[in-house]
């Protein structure tokens, strides 16, 4: 069963070198870029995925209502945000996303939070599908070129 594990620093290399289809090259950061901004964004959180002891992706997420949160207009402060999710190339298509996006809706009941957003760009071989079948839904906004979904439970 795949796991999630909070970033440690022995981890970073081995994410750091996750590669993603080229043709998925427009749709998400590096991981590399994420673990650099993680420090200067309040609220966030940067997790691995693993499945035994072989690390497959990244999720990273910001805590909408820690109380440093940098909030745009129209962002909801009771809610968790998928900042970054990554699977890697050679581990795509093996359910590890979906297994990411539960775990963030396990955080935000734990922490009594009300909806996950997340955007991604609305183009063919994108996630959005992915995050459709999850239940998300869009919400009709465009942020930064991409296109916002919520879920809520």
């Amino acid at each position: 069963m795949p796991e999630i594990k909070p970033l440690e620093r022995k981890h970073v290399r081995a994410l750091y070198f996750m590669t993603i289809r080229p043709e998925q090259q427009d749709f998400v950061s590096p991981n590399g870029v994420t673990m650099a901004e993680a420090p200067f964004e309040p609220g966030s959180e940067v997790f691995s995925i693993w499945q035994d002891d072989t690390p497959v992706g990244l999720l990273a997420v910001i805590d909408f209502s820690h109380p440093n949160a940098q909030l745009e207009p129209g962002e909801d402060p009771t809610s968790l945000y998928v900042w970054r999710l990554l699977v890697d190339e050679d581990h795509q298509k093996r359910g590890y996303g979906t297994f990411a996006l539960n775990h963030a809706k396990q955080m935000m009941r734990d922490r009594g939070l009300t909806a996950i957003f997340i955007t991604a760009v609305d183009k063919p071989g994108s996630a959005i599908p992915l995050y459709e079948g999850q239940g998300f839904v869009r919400t009709g906004r465009i942020i930064d070129g991409e296109t916002e979904l919520v879920w809520r439970p």
